[in-house]
């Protein structure tokens, strides 16, 4: 279960099968969620296994994620 931390709602899963896309096939398997409240979407990829994906068809849809992370 994922929590808004604005709404302090449930979210709910609004598509499974997305990739979190760290570039030349390193991708990490996620899903979206949304806030039924504020409306916000955020990819938990749920999982600390990175696949080696360099065709990008493991998944229905790809997230490129930006350099710089936290």
């Amino acid at each position: 279960m994922l929590i808004c931390v604005q709404c302090k709602r449930e979210m709910f899963c609004l598509k499974n099968g997305v990739g979190a896309d760290f570039s030349h096939g390193h991708v990490y398997p996620g899903d979206t969620f949304k806030c039924r409240e504020c409306g916000i979407v955020i990819l938990n990829t749920g999982n600390c296994t990175a696949n080696h994906d360099p065709d990008y068809i493991q998944q229905e849809e790809y997230i490129r994620v930006k350099d710089g992370g936290a």
